[in-house]
């Protein structure tokens, strides 16, 4: 299996993926998948823990504000996790590594940063552009 990590400046962007290319992506996708769902799982399990009896108010307090961050956070992963689960599904119809704003390829190094992105930098910078009013 191939290991970019020490050839990421020989990368070509322009290069089409490869078999070997969607291989790793998969397994690194997979591997992601899992590290994000035991990490969000982990979260949620401490947040919902509830200790026997807190002392007084103000550990009560903190210990609910602990809860709220610890759930946004395991949110967030919920989030990332759809994106995951959504890039592995373009596997099985052929369109990982497609820009889903403009059709075209996109680039590796882009890839290789977040694989389960959606969009080409080019076609990002240009979403972000237009929403910020440029």
């Amino acid at each position: 299996m191939r290991r970019w990590d020490d050839e990421f400046e020989e990368i070509d962007d322009d290069e089409e993926l490869t078999d070997e290319d969607l291989a790793f992506f998969k397994k690194r996708l997979l591997e992601e998948r899992a590290t994000v769902k035991e990490r969000m799982d982990r979260r949620v399990n401490d947040a919902v823990y509830e200790p026997d009896s807190l002392p007084d108010e103000i550990d009560q307090a903190s210990r609910e504000s602990e809860q709220i961050a610890l759930l946004r956070i395991a949110d967030k992963e919920r989030k990332l996790l759809n994106q995951i689960e959504r890039a592995m599904g373009k596997f099985d119809t052929g369109d990982f590594g497609i820009c889903e704003g403009t059709g075209d390829p996109i680039g590796k190094k882009r890839l290789l940063a977040r694989p389960w992105t959606r969009y080409s930098i080019h076609h990002k910078e240009r979403l972000e552009r237009m929403k910020k009013g440029g």
